[in-house]
């Protein structure tokens, strides 16, 4: 029966580490939940839902728009109907990162939600091929 003990020991430290661990990667989650929006001349265009739970989730949701030679947001249509998951959702100290795909669309975004201050972020598509394009201010609805 020592024996037994003895081995029970080191699996149940194991166990609590795994468990703290994940608490951890929770917490990190947790602060992105919520639902963020972000808009333009008064329009909301985007719609970001974000889940924290054993696996982040979510949706994003926009309307369409026009940047600038500068990447600079010029004209925004209001957001659609259309919300769509994000798919590979990964959070790190005060970023969290995740791909989409548009419906209808073959291309998957890689996007970065960057926190700023409280209830505010920054949402920026990180594309080879949009290298200047600026990321939108997101501010996040009261629950």
């Amino acid at each position: 029966r020592a024996k037994l003990a003895r081995m029970r020991t080191p699996a149940s430290v194991a166990a609590c580490l795994l468990f703290v661990g994940s608490l951890g990667a929770w917490a990190q989650a947790a602060k992105f939940a919520g639902t963020w929006e972000a808009a333009h001349e008064g329009k909301v265009f985007l719609v970001l839902k974000v889940e924290a739970g054993e696996k982040i989730s979510g949706t994003l949701n926009a309307g369409s728009i026009t940047l600038s030679e500068d990447g600079e947001l010029v004209k925004a249509e209001p957001v659609e109907d259309r919300p769509a998951p994000f798919f590979f959702a990964k959070a790190e100290g005060d970023k969290l990162e995740f791909d989409y795909q548009d419906q209808g669309d073959d291309a998957i975004m890689h996007f970065e939600l960057k926190l700023t201050g409280e209830r505010a972020g920054e949402l920026r598509i990180v594309d080879e091929h949009i290298k200047k394009m600026k990321p939108f201010r997101l501010r996040k609805k009261q629950a």
